[in-house]
This record gives C-alpha cells, structure tokens and sequence, in this order.
C-alpha cells in the first residue's frame, strides 16, 4: 500500500495582501509561503476563504486543521501550535487625505475619533488600551472591506494599515497610499507577528517540519521572493 499523505485544512480569511481570492484564486504573501511549505513538508493542504471569526473558530475546532494568518498574541498563545513568524510590517494609524481636521500627534488624541476594525480583530485589545471603546468610538464588522467602504465615504476616521503594504490593499478598493494620510503607529509588541496556527491535534512532528521548512526559506532571501510580487512596483 502507498503511503498517504497527512490532509490538513488551511483556513484563511479575505486579508490583502498576506491572504485573499483574486478571481476565484486563493493566493498572497502568506498564503503562498503557507502552499510552499505545505509542498515542502509533503503534506495535503486544501484552503478554504471564510469570515474571520469563522475561520479562527474551525481552527479550534477541527483537528487536522490550520489558520493563517493570525497574530501570535499573549491570549491565543496556548490555543494553537505555531509556526511563523511569517511575513508582516509595522501597523499604523491614517485618516483620509481630506480630513485635515484630523491630526492628533500622540496616542492618547486618537480615542477622540472612530475606528473601523473587524471583528475579532487582534489589534482589538490593543486600541482598547489607547481608549476606544466597543460601539462607542470602536466600530466593530463582520468583514474588512464593510468598514474600508465606510471610511472612504467619511463615515469612519481612522484605520489600520500595514505600512509597506497598505497600497496594495487599498488597490482592492479602488484607492491608493496618496488618499490617505498616516498618522500615529500602534504599538505591537505584544504580538509576535503574521503566523500560520495549527490546531493543538496536529502531530507535533508536523509543526516542527513546517517550522524547519519555513527557516529553510528564510535562509535563501529573507522570504523576499513571496513579497515582491505584491509590494508597489515603481512606474
């Protein structure tokens, strides 16, 4: 008899430019670095695009099954295996272009406006450290692109965004870097960056191979060759 193949399933979520479907093709930064290890460590790996708070539920739920990409925080630290970090950039705070009345200088000012975050976000008990709070300046939805739209018709005014990446994202949208202004960077330093989290049932022996395999391709460039395809090409 053949030898089987270990057959994992690797929840993901609509999170340009890390994790996404482009015409009906699961693909980005950490998606591919995930299907490139998954290649390498000789393992089935099927991927299925749900809602954030659906895709980190399944995770915990389903044992041969994985999520990505999530943030290594304090308070998920013992509910998966990890393997990472991955790729990810320093977080910061931007308002529209045209809102010029927005202009805070330091962290504390921020909590005077609204923020849009999806929920179940990471970044969530972060920002309420700074004063947002739920449904009052923090609006919480279901999917990302629900609270980009909005903040782009001036109902929102604040959002995240991933500094070497947020051009790419707005892409998405139908906008780009020069609509919006950067203001103030969120502290992370309780979370560990991007990684891929598997399910506490997964053999141990796996995780182990994902995370050889992953320092294996850190090795060769950095992981450069599954960035530059998405980062902001110069005309």
């Amino acid at each position: 008899m053949g030898y089987a193949k270990p057959l994992i399933t690797i929840y993901t979520e609509h999170f340009p430019p890390y994790n996404f479907s482009n015409k009906g093709q699961l693909q980005g930064i950490n998606l591919d670095i995930t299907r490139a290890l998954c290649k390498r460590v000789n393992v089935d790996c099927q991927f299925e695009l749900l809602p954030w708070t659906r895709a980190y539920y399944l995770a915990q739920k389903n044992q041969s099954s994985g999520l990505v990409s999530t943030a290594r925080s304090p308070e998920r630290e013992s509910l998966f295996q990890w393997v990472g970090p991955l790729a990810s950039s320093r977080t910061f705070f931007y308002r529209l272009a045209s809102s010029d009345h927005i202009n805070p200088t330091e962290l504390s000012q921020l909590s005077a406006y609204t923020l849009g975050l999806a929920r179940g976000d990471v970044y969530e008990p972060l920002v309420h450290n700074i004063g947002f709070v739920k449904d009052k300046n923090l609006l919480n939805f279901a999917h990302h692109y629900e609270y980009i739209n909005l903040f782009f018709k001036n109902k929102i005014d604040l959002i995240l965004g991933s500094e070497s990446l947020l051009d790419y994202q707005l892409q998405q949208y139908g906008h780009n870097s020069a609509d919006v202004v950067k203001l103030i960077e969120l502290p992370v330093d309780k979370l560990k960056g991007n990684y891929l989290a598997f399910n506490k049932s997964v053999p141990k022996e796996i995780v182990d191979k994902f995370n050889h395999e992953l320092a294996a391709l850190k090795e060769i460039d950095g992981l450069e060759q599954f960035r530059l395809p998405y980062l902001k090409k110069d005309d």
